[in-house]
């Protein structure tokens, strides 16, 4: 999955954060002026928003492109994301955005930037190892907003499975602290509708799946509640592990071939580690004694969508439409 700080002019006056309350995930709360102040409740920290951002970091992926399709390039200080590319229609937009070199530049690095909103996927981002906590941008007067599905972090076990809606909010919420409520409310719209369209007519209620994201030796393979789960449940499949409540367990090949999956999904991973490639994935799966006896292997039923559409973003839409394309021409669903 995946650092000399200087005043930033008038940030106070944007943005501040207040401590933390009992409530995970995230709730808005917009009051009657337009545009905001706006309150919400993110990852147990109450965000209050004075005016629209105006020069916000992106950080991963997810975060990037959902700002991006929002058209708010013009209000953004910095991207950081992965060697992935994004999007091919966002290329563009994100062109005309500074880009850090790495995922994860330093705390003041990003303080350069003069930033007044910090948006980041992962959790990992807002702690020390990754650039800072949350404490450190409030108390340089920059709010931060941590995607809800990471509110408990990805190696926690999960109380609730995540689904479209839960991004949806997501995009909600982003758009009115932007001020940008109509432009959310048509990304909804269309994303909402091709999904449906994408799912539409499809009966997999007998096909079971298994995501494969990383790792050859012990892979880690879906859990019940993250994206994966949210795509396989949109068109109707099982998926094999969803009794284990972990986002990406690390799970054994004999437990793997115990379950026997229908179809394989392999993430297409370009970050050059173990397992990470699908040709690579393919090449494990066809010549290692244990997962050559699955049946998807023997008949070779894989669908390989891109990696980071496995992760909860507005890219789940396009893995809806692979995995339920993948399923038809295979010919396991009707």
């Amino acid at each position: 999955m995946h650092k000399s700080v200087r005043t930033i002019a008038g940030a106070t006056a944007i943005l501040a954060v207040f401590g933390a309350t009992g409530c995970s995930g995230s709730a808005v709360e917009a009051r009657d002026s337009t545009p905001a102040p706006v309150s919400l409740t993110n990852c147990e920290t109450t965000v209050a928003v004075e005016e629209p951002i105006q020069r916000a970091i992106a950080v991963n992926q997810p975060a990037v492109e959902l700002l991006l399709s929002l058209g708010l390039e013009d209000r953004m200080a910095g991207l950081a994301y992965s060697d992935d590319s994004v999007l091919p229609e966002l290329e563009q937009a994100a062109s005309r955005v500074h880009r850090f070199d790495v995922e994860f530049p330093s705390f003041e690095a990003v303080l350069d930037r003069e930033p007044d909103f910090v948006y980041s996927t992962f959790d990992y981002t807002f702690t020390g190892e990754g650039i800072a906590d949350r404490k450190r941008f409030t108390d340089m007067g920059i709010a931060t907003y941590q995607s809800p599905s990471e509110c408990g972090g990805q190696d926690a076990v999960q109380a609730a499975e995540l689904t479209l809606d839960d991004l949806y909010e997501e995009i909600e919420e982003v758009s009115t602290v932007f001020d940008v409520q109509d432009r959310g409310d048509d990304l909804i719209g269309e994303l909402r509708g091709r999904a449906q369209t994408a799912a539409g007519g499809l009966d997999a209620s007998d096909v079971t799946l298994a995501w494969w994201y990383a790792g050859t030796k012990t892979p880690y393979i879906a859990g019940c509640c993250g994206a994966p789960g949210i795509m396989t449940r949109e068109i109707g499949a099982q998926n094999a592990f969803a009794d284990n409540r972990q986002l990406w367990p690390e799970i054994g090949w004999e437990s793997v071939l115990d379950r026997d999956p229908t179809v394989l999904v392999l993430a297409d991973l370009g970050r050059g580690g173990d397992g990470d490639s699908a040709e690579e994935k393919i090449r494990f799966l066809e010549s290692d004694p244990v997962a050559s006896r699955l049946t998807a292997v023997r008949d070779k039923r894989y669908i390989v969508i891109d990696g980071t559409a496995m992760d909860p973003s507005i890219r789940n839409i396009q893995g809806v439409e692979q995995l339920a394309a993948g399923l038809r021409d295979l010919g396991v669903a009707r």
